[in-house]
């Protein structure tokens, strides 16, 4: 189901909700005709005219469904500061109000937005009520409610109080990143102050500088289950697992499995992908003997696998080996599922 799919869903069933009826003032049917202007324009995929529609008609007659919209043109249009407010403000308003499933699709729609943005802190030195200007827009004064949510990219960030120079920084993040910018105001002198008020001057530009991301997260604690596909129904068993990224791409780890003595050194190497990944395995399954009727061997493995950030610190994986143990023990085929921890 595409996304103009779903707001149209969601926009005919608020029509069917917040349309006006007979004797209705004229103000509520005003409000429901920007609302299905707005519609149309958002299928026609003119977000910014949609938008628009949508705000006049939640200004004649509120609705939490209208939010939705309003957060759906936000995303579409990149504003994803906006589409995050507005989409809590959906879940929030909406509950009791609209069925269990639309807010359940915005808080997917919400959770997917935050995986690909950054958070960025900002600190002044001139203490409150500075305002905060990012990539021309004004945020508002110190301190703000939240963290400023931010695309991936370079973003300018000013500073600006009365009897102060303005300050600037230009950050690059990346989608995960939780940074934090220190801006220092300068006391202005009278006659600059007064020139600054009288002309509007533009903002004192100091050397842009790269602001680094937070540290990469390097070592993870997992725990799986796992079984040999062409035994499924024989097979199973949980692990415990402990990894080292070496680099962004290359990591290096050890599994065990609990109820039997056996060991697994691997290598992965990412191969796309950054939320939700792709890579490729190679594993050296150790099997030792634990009594008479079992023997120590060593088999070779490769294999895919799947890895999900849901966040920096959490991970969910899943991978298939094929493992050869030369013509004694032949050929297996071993897949995990589990969870890592980050650190």
């Amino acid at each position: 189901m595409t996304r103009t799919t779903l707001l149209l869903l969601l926009a005919v069933a608020g029509v069917a909700d917040a349309a006006p009826k007979k004797g209705d003032p004229p103000a509520a049917n005003e409000a429901d005709r920007h609302f299905k202007a707005g519609v149309s324009l958002y299928d026609e995929q003119k977000y910014a005219e949609a938008l628009a529609e949508f705000e006049r008609a939640y200004e004649i007659q509120p609705h939490p469904l209208v939010l939705y919209n309003m957060a759906a043109c936000h995303r579409e249009l990149s504003h994803y500061g906006d589409a995050v407010k507005f989409y809590r403000r959906f879940i929030k308003e909406g509950q009791g109000k609209v069925p269990a499933a639309k807010l359940k699709t915005a808080q997917k729609e919400l959770d997917d937005i935050l995986a690909r943005i950054a958070r960025v802190t900002v600190n002044v030195s001139s203490g409150d009520n500075t305002e905060l200007i990012v990539d021309g827009i004004s945020l508002g004064t110190t301190p703000l409610d939240a963290p400023i949510i931010l695309p991936p990219g370079e973003h300018k960030i000013v500073a600006r109080a009365i009897g102060h120079k303005d300050a600037e920084r230009t950050v690059r993040v990346a989608s995960g990143d939780e940074v934090e910018v220190k801006l220092i105001l300068a006391e202005a002198p009278a006659e600059v102050e007064e020139k600054h008020h009288a002309e509007e001057d533009k903002p004192a530009v100091e050397k842009p500088v790269v602001v680094a991301p937070a540290k990469a997260k390097k070592l993870a604690l997992g725990a799986a289950y796992g079984t040999n596909l062409a035994a499924v129904a024989d097979t199973g068993a949980p692990t415990l697992g402990i990894g080292f990224a070496a680099t962004d791409r290359i990591e290096v780890g050890i599994d065990a499995v609990v109820v039997a003595y056996a060991v697994m050194p691997s290598v992965r190497v990412r191969l796309a992908g950054e939320a939700m990944s792709v890579h490729a395995a190679l594993a050296v399954p150790i099997s030792f003997t634990d009594g008479a009727m079992s023997e120590t061997f060593v088999a070779g493995a490769v294999g895919l696998g799947l890895r999900y950030r849901a966040t920096p610190a959490l991970a969910f994986r899943l991978e298939s080996f094929a493992s050869f143990a030369g013509k004694t023990h032949g050929t297996t085929f071993p897949a995990f599922i589990g969870g890592e921890l980050w650190f």
